[in-house]
Protein backbone atom coordinates (compact mmCIF):
# COMPACT_ATOMS: atom_id res chain seq x y z
CA UNK A 1 0.00 0.00 0.00
CA UNK A 2 1.31 3.70 -0.83
CA UNK A 3 0.32 7.01 0.02
CA UNK A 4 -1.32 9.18 -2.82
CA UNK A 5 -2.24 12.97 -1.41
CA UNK A 6 -2.16 11.80 2.34
CA UNK A 7 -4.86 9.20 1.51
CA UNK A 8 -4.09 5.38 1.67
CA UNK A 9 -3.64 3.70 -1.41
CA UNK A 10 -3.71 0.10 -2.54
CA UNK A 11 -2.57 -2.02 -5.69
CA UNK A 12 -4.50 -2.22 -9.04
CA UNK A 13 -4.92 -5.56 -9.79
CA UNK A 14 -4.42 -6.32 -13.66
CA UNK A 15 -5.29 -9.00 -15.73
CA UNK A 16 -3.04 -8.98 -19.11
CA UNK A 17 -4.51 -11.42 -21.55
CA UNK A 18 -2.62 -12.03 -24.74
CA UNK A 19 -2.02 -15.79 -26.56
CA UNK A 20 2.20 -14.58 -26.42
CA UNK A 21 4.23 -15.49 -23.67
CA UNK A 22 6.40 -13.23 -24.98
CA UNK A 23 4.23 -10.28 -24.60
CA UNK A 24 2.01 -11.03 -21.62
CA UNK A 25 6.01 -10.60 -19.55
CA UNK A 26 6.65 -7.19 -21.62
CA UNK A 27 3.21 -5.87 -20.64
CA UNK A 28 3.99 -7.24 -17.18
CA UNK A 29 7.42 -5.55 -16.74
CA UNK A 30 6.12 -2.32 -18.37
CA UNK A 31 3.12 -2.45 -15.15
CA UNK A 32 4.96 -3.37 -12.35
CA UNK A 33 7.11 -0.64 -11.84
CA UNK A 34 3.88 1.58 -11.67
CA UNK A 35 2.38 -0.43 -8.74
CA UNK A 36 0.25 -2.80 -10.61
CA UNK A 37 -0.34 -6.75 -9.35
CA UNK A 38 -0.21 -8.90 -12.14
CA UNK A 39 -1.95 -11.78 -13.18
CA UNK A 40 -1.76 -13.65 -16.78
CA UNK A 41 -3.80 -15.48 -19.02
CA UNK A 42 -3.02 -17.22 -22.35
CA UNK A 43 -6.55 -18.07 -23.72
CA UNK A 44 -10.32 -16.46 -23.45
CA UNK A 45 -11.92 -19.03 -21.15
CA UNK A 46 -9.04 -18.82 -18.70
CA UNK A 47 -9.27 -15.09 -18.65
CA UNK A 48 -12.51 -15.63 -18.02
CA UNK A 49 -11.83 -17.78 -14.57
CA UNK A 50 -8.75 -15.87 -13.83
CA UNK A 51 -11.14 -12.54 -13.68
CA UNK A 52 -13.54 -13.93 -12.09
CA UNK A 53 -11.35 -14.99 -9.04
CA UNK A 54 -9.06 -12.21 -8.92
CA UNK A 55 -11.63 -9.05 -9.65
CA UNK A 56 -8.61 -6.90 -11.40
CA UNK A 57 -9.35 -2.95 -12.01
CA UNK A 58 -8.11 -2.94 -15.48
CA UNK A 59 -7.77 -6.11 -18.16
CA UNK A 60 -5.46 -5.98 -20.99
CA UNK A 61 -7.03 -7.82 -23.37
CA UNK A 62 -5.65 -9.06 -26.86
CA UNK A 63 -8.52 -9.54 -29.91
CA UNK A 64 -6.38 -12.42 -31.57
CA UNK A 65 -7.21 -15.44 -29.01
CA UNK A 66 -7.12 -18.97 -29.71
CA UNK A 67 -9.93 -19.85 -28.02
CA UNK A 68 -12.68 -17.40 -28.44
CA UNK A 69 -12.30 -13.67 -29.63
CA UNK A 70 -11.36 -11.27 -27.66
CA UNK A 71 -14.68 -9.34 -28.27
CA UNK A 72 -16.50 -12.38 -27.08
CA UNK A 73 -14.38 -11.77 -23.97
CA UNK A 74 -15.00 -8.60 -23.91
CA UNK A 75 -18.46 -9.09 -23.45
CA UNK A 76 -18.28 -11.77 -20.92
CA UNK A 77 -16.51 -9.33 -18.86
CA UNK A 78 -19.05 -6.87 -18.79
CA UNK A 79 -21.81 -8.98 -18.05
CA UNK A 80 -19.94 -10.67 -15.04
CA UNK A 81 -20.76 -9.21 -11.84
CA UNK A 82 -16.56 -9.42 -10.34
CA UNK A 83 -15.61 -7.34 -13.98
CA UNK A 84 -18.64 -5.26 -14.96
CA UNK A 85 -16.57 -2.04 -13.61
CA UNK A 86 -12.94 -3.24 -14.48
CA UNK A 87 -11.39 -0.87 -17.15
CA UNK A 88 -10.99 -2.76 -20.22
CA UNK A 89 -7.93 -1.47 -22.43
CA UNK A 90 -8.15 -3.53 -26.15
CA UNK A 91 -4.90 -4.66 -27.68
CA UNK A 92 -4.87 -5.01 -31.20
CA UNK A 93 -2.56 -5.09 -34.90
CA UNK A 94 -5.46 -3.25 -36.57
CA UNK A 95 -6.19 0.69 -36.57
CA UNK A 96 -10.43 -0.45 -36.77
CA UNK A 97 -10.52 -1.90 -33.64
CA UNK A 98 -10.35 1.24 -31.36
CA UNK A 99 -13.77 2.15 -32.78
CA UNK A 100 -15.04 -1.53 -32.40
CA UNK A 101 -13.29 -1.20 -29.36
CA UNK A 102 -15.50 1.77 -28.06
CA UNK A 103 -18.89 0.28 -29.41
CA UNK A 104 -18.31 -2.99 -27.43
CA UNK A 105 -17.77 -1.13 -24.22
CA UNK A 106 -14.10 -1.08 -24.08
CA UNK A 107 -12.46 1.70 -22.15
CA UNK A 108 -9.67 2.18 -24.72
CA UNK A 109 -7.57 0.69 -27.33
CA UNK A 110 -3.63 0.28 -28.73
CA UNK A 111 -2.11 -0.66 -31.57
CA UNK A 112 0.19 -3.18 -31.04
CA UNK A 113 3.13 -2.39 -31.72
CA UNK A 114 2.94 0.20 -28.68
CA UNK A 115 5.61 2.62 -26.94
CA UNK A 116 5.83 0.84 -23.32
CA UNK A 117 5.81 4.28 -22.06
CA UNK A 118 2.11 4.73 -23.71
CA UNK A 119 1.00 1.42 -22.21
CA UNK A 120 1.71 2.14 -18.77
CA UNK A 121 0.39 5.78 -18.96
CA UNK A 122 -2.80 4.81 -19.96
CA UNK A 123 -2.70 2.05 -17.82
CA UNK A 124 -2.22 4.31 -15.00
CA UNK A 125 -4.95 6.47 -16.11
CA UNK A 126 -7.42 4.03 -16.70
CA UNK A 127 -7.06 2.16 -13.30
CA UNK A 128 -6.39 5.64 -11.24
CA UNK A 129 -5.12 5.19 -7.92
CA UNK A 130 -7.62 3.62 -5.44
CA UNK A 131 -8.36 5.41 -2.59
CA UNK A 132 -8.88 3.52 0.80
CA UNK A 133 -8.78 5.59 4.35
CA UNK A 134 -8.14 9.00 4.50
CA UNK A 135 -4.80 9.90 6.63
CA UNK A 136 -5.38 12.46 9.34
CA UNK A 137 -4.54 15.89 8.37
Amino acid sequence: MNTWFGSKVSTQRALIVDDSEVLRRLIEMCLKPAGFEIATAESGSEALRVAADYAPDLVILDIGLPDMTGWDVLEALRSAPATAESKILILSGYEEAHSEAKRLGADAALVKPFRNDELRSLAIDLAGPRLTEASPA
